[in-house]
Protein backbone atom coordinates (compact mmCIF):
# COMPACT_ATOMS: atom_id res chain seq x y z
CA UNK A 1 0.00 0.00 0.00
CA UNK A 2 0.77 3.57 -0.49
CA UNK A 3 1.62 3.74 -3.82
CA UNK A 4 2.09 6.77 -6.44
CA UNK A 5 2.00 7.50 -9.91
CA UNK A 6 1.94 10.66 -12.42
CA UNK A 7 0.46 10.47 -15.49
CA UNK A 8 -1.98 11.19 -17.89
CA UNK A 9 -5.64 9.99 -15.84
CA UNK A 10 -9.03 9.44 -17.49
CA UNK A 11 -12.22 8.86 -15.18
CA UNK A 12 -15.45 10.03 -15.45
CA UNK A 13 -15.52 11.70 -18.47
CA UNK A 14 -12.58 13.99 -17.30
CA UNK A 15 -9.08 13.43 -18.47
CA UNK A 16 -5.54 15.38 -17.68
CA UNK A 17 -2.23 14.90 -15.78
CA UNK A 18 -2.68 13.98 -12.39
CA UNK A 19 -1.88 11.54 -9.38
CA UNK A 20 -2.58 8.29 -9.03
CA UNK A 21 -2.41 6.87 -5.05
CA UNK A 22 -3.26 3.63 -3.59
CA UNK A 23 -3.89 3.53 -0.02
CA UNK A 24 -5.30 0.79 2.38
CA UNK A 25 -8.68 1.96 2.25
CA UNK A 26 -8.28 2.14 -1.17
CA UNK A 27 -7.81 4.68 -4.34
CA UNK A 28 -7.78 8.65 -4.65
CA UNK A 29 -6.88 10.81 -7.59
CA UNK A 30 -5.62 14.13 -7.76
CA UNK A 31 -4.73 16.68 -10.42
CA UNK A 32 -7.40 17.11 -13.33
CA UNK A 33 -9.74 14.41 -12.60
CA UNK A 34 -10.11 14.02 -8.84
CA UNK A 35 -11.84 11.20 -6.89
CA UNK A 36 -11.71 8.29 -4.01
CA UNK A 37 -12.73 5.20 -4.41
CA UNK A 38 -13.19 2.36 -1.78
CA UNK A 39 -10.88 -0.77 -2.12
CA UNK A 40 -14.12 -2.72 -2.26
CA UNK A 41 -15.37 -0.55 -4.79
CA UNK A 42 -12.55 -2.16 -7.33
CA UNK A 43 -13.65 -4.90 -9.80
CA UNK A 44 -10.25 -5.79 -11.14
CA UNK A 45 -7.01 -4.49 -12.89
CA UNK A 46 -4.77 -5.00 -15.90
CA UNK A 47 -1.70 -3.19 -17.56
CA UNK A 48 -1.48 -2.99 -21.58
CA UNK A 49 1.66 -1.63 -22.78
CA UNK A 50 2.12 1.88 -20.45
CA UNK A 51 -1.76 1.87 -19.52
CA UNK A 52 -3.10 1.07 -16.54
CA UNK A 53 -6.92 0.50 -16.56
CA UNK A 54 -8.46 -0.45 -13.25
CA UNK A 55 -12.55 -1.42 -13.33
CA UNK A 56 -14.28 0.38 -10.50
CA UNK A 57 -18.34 0.47 -9.43
CA UNK A 58 -17.76 4.20 -10.50
CA UNK A 59 -16.91 3.47 -13.62
CA UNK A 60 -13.01 2.81 -15.27
CA UNK A 61 -10.04 4.64 -14.52
CA UNK A 62 -6.96 4.52 -16.93
CA UNK A 63 -3.71 5.95 -16.11
CA UNK A 64 -0.57 6.66 -18.84
CA UNK A 65 2.35 5.66 -16.92
CA UNK A 66 5.69 3.68 -17.99
CA UNK A 67 4.93 0.02 -19.15
CA UNK A 68 6.92 -0.40 -15.84
CA UNK A 69 5.08 1.29 -13.47
CA UNK A 70 1.58 -0.16 -14.61
CA UNK A 71 3.10 -3.39 -14.42
CA UNK A 72 4.10 -2.77 -10.74
CA UNK A 73 0.34 -1.47 -10.14
CA UNK A 74 -1.36 -4.22 -11.16
CA UNK A 75 0.85 -6.23 -8.61
CA UNK A 76 -0.02 -3.68 -5.61
CA UNK A 77 -3.32 -4.05 -6.63
CA UNK A 78 -3.38 -7.99 -6.50
CA UNK A 79 -1.84 -7.91 -2.93
CA UNK A 80 -4.22 -7.91 0.14
CA UNK A 81 -4.90 -4.70 1.99
CA UNK A 82 -3.01 -4.57 5.37
CA UNK A 83 -5.68 -5.61 8.29
CA UNK A 84 -6.18 -3.33 11.09
CA UNK A 85 -2.77 -5.05 13.65
CA UNK A 86 -0.88 -5.07 11.07
CA UNK A 87 -1.56 -1.33 10.44
CA UNK A 88 -1.18 -0.55 14.45
CA UNK A 89 1.84 -2.69 14.11
CA UNK A 90 0.81 -5.13 16.98
CA UNK A 91 0.89 -8.95 16.56
CA UNK A 92 1.23 -12.52 19.27
CA UNK A 93 4.50 -11.08 19.58
CA UNK A 94 3.98 -7.57 20.45
CA UNK A 95 3.18 -7.43 23.72
CA UNK A 96 0.35 -4.18 24.05
CA UNK A 97 -0.49 -2.30 27.11
CA UNK A 98 -4.52 -1.69 27.24
CA UNK A 99 -5.99 1.56 28.33
CA UNK A 100 -9.46 1.47 29.90
CA UNK A 101 -12.23 -1.09 27.75
CA UNK A 102 -12.26 -1.43 24.20
CA UNK A 103 -15.63 -1.73 22.31
CA UNK A 104 -15.13 -1.12 18.77
CA UNK A 105 -15.48 -4.63 17.02
CA UNK A 106 -12.32 -3.93 14.33
CA UNK A 107 -10.38 -2.67 17.26
CA UNK A 108 -10.91 -5.86 19.34
CA UNK A 109 -10.60 -8.17 16.36
CA UNK A 110 -7.36 -6.57 15.83
CA UNK A 111 -6.15 -7.15 19.40
CA UNK A 112 -7.46 -10.73 19.81
CA UNK A 113 -4.18 -12.71 20.53
CA UNK A 114 -2.59 -10.24 21.30
CA UNK A 115 -0.40 -10.31 25.11
CA UNK A 116 -0.66 -7.75 27.21
CA UNK A 117 2.46 -7.56 28.38
CA UNK A 118 1.23 -8.76 31.82
CA UNK A 119 3.32 -11.92 31.91
CA UNK A 120 3.68 -11.72 28.14
CA UNK A 121 6.46 -9.38 28.12
CA UNK A 122 6.91 -5.81 27.52
CA UNK A 123 4.53 -3.59 26.12
CA UNK A 124 5.86 -2.28 23.17
CA UNK A 125 3.21 -0.03 22.51
CA UNK A 126 -0.14 1.32 24.46
CA UNK A 127 -3.89 1.13 23.00
CA UNK A 128 -6.77 3.92 24.23
CA UNK A 129 -9.92 3.92 22.64
CA UNK A 130 -11.13 7.35 23.63
CA UNK A 131 -14.56 8.20 24.34
CA UNK A 132 -14.49 11.81 25.48
CA UNK A 133 -11.97 14.21 27.03
CA UNK A 134 -12.18 12.53 30.36
CA UNK A 135 -10.95 9.09 28.97
CA UNK A 136 -7.85 11.24 27.36
CA UNK A 137 -7.19 12.81 30.92
CA UNK A 138 -7.23 9.54 32.79
CA UNK A 139 -5.07 7.80 29.86
CA UNK A 140 -2.47 10.63 30.14
CA UNK A 141 -1.82 9.64 33.73
CA UNK A 142 -1.43 6.17 33.24
CA UNK A 143 1.05 7.06 30.66
CA UNK A 144 3.08 8.93 33.05
CA UNK A 145 3.67 5.44 34.71
CA UNK A 146 5.47 4.07 31.46
CA UNK A 147 7.68 6.97 29.78
CA UNK A 148 8.57 6.31 26.57
CA UNK A 149 6.21 3.92 25.28
CA UNK A 150 4.42 5.36 22.25
CA UNK A 151 0.31 5.48 22.73
CA UNK A 152 -2.27 4.64 19.86
CA UNK A 153 -5.54 6.78 20.39
CA UNK A 154 -8.75 5.49 19.22
CA UNK A 155 -11.52 8.11 18.98
CA UNK A 156 -14.95 8.35 17.67
CA UNK A 157 -15.32 10.30 13.54
CA UNK A 158 -17.43 12.48 12.53
CA UNK A 159 -19.22 15.95 13.26
CA UNK A 160 -20.31 15.75 17.27
CA UNK A 161 -18.08 13.79 18.66
CA UNK A 162 -17.11 14.15 22.65
CA UNK A 163 -13.52 14.48 21.07
CA UNK A 164 -13.16 16.33 18.08
CA UNK A 165 -9.42 15.80 16.57
CA UNK A 166 -8.45 19.55 17.00
CA UNK A 167 -9.36 18.90 20.69
CA UNK A 168 -7.12 15.49 20.95
CA UNK A 169 -3.93 17.44 19.09
CA UNK A 170 -4.17 20.11 20.92
CA UNK A 171 -4.43 18.39 24.44
CA UNK A 172 -1.38 15.93 23.48
CA UNK A 173 0.65 18.49 21.81
CA UNK A 174 0.41 20.32 24.98
CA UNK A 175 1.68 17.81 27.11
CA UNK A 176 5.09 16.69 24.84
CA UNK A 177 3.36 14.11 22.19
CA UNK A 178 4.27 14.11 18.76
CA UNK A 179 2.09 12.60 16.47
CA UNK A 180 3.76 10.58 13.53
CA UNK A 181 0.97 8.44 11.90
CA UNK A 182 -2.77 8.03 11.36
CA UNK A 183 -5.21 5.19 10.12
CA UNK A 184 -8.47 4.37 9.62
CA UNK A 185 -9.89 1.82 12.44
CA UNK A 186 -13.49 1.41 11.22
CA UNK A 187 -16.73 3.07 9.96
CA UNK A 188 -17.04 5.13 13.37
CA UNK A 189 -13.20 5.22 14.61
CA UNK A 190 -10.22 6.65 13.49
CA UNK A 191 -6.93 5.98 15.20
CA UNK A 192 -3.66 8.35 15.70
CA UNK A 193 -0.02 7.37 17.11
CA UNK A 194 1.80 9.48 19.57
CA UNK A 195 5.65 9.19 19.98
CA UNK A 196 6.12 9.61 23.83
CA UNK A 197 7.46 12.79 25.07
CA UNK A 198 10.88 13.17 26.11
CA UNK A 199 12.71 11.26 28.76
CA UNK A 200 14.06 14.02 31.30
CA UNK A 201 18.14 13.27 32.31
CA UNK A 202 18.30 12.64 36.21
CA UNK A 203 19.72 14.93 38.17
Amino acid sequence: MGREAAGEIRFDGKAGPGKLLLEAEGLILRGAVRAQIARGEITGFAAAGDTLRIETRPGVIEADLCAREAAAWVRALAKPPPGLAEKLGIGPDRAVLRLGPVTDAALLEALAGVGDGDGDGSPVLAVAELPDLAALEAALLVMADHPGLPLWTVTPKGRGTPLPEPVLRTRMRAAGWRDTKSCAVSARMTACRWHPPAIAAPD
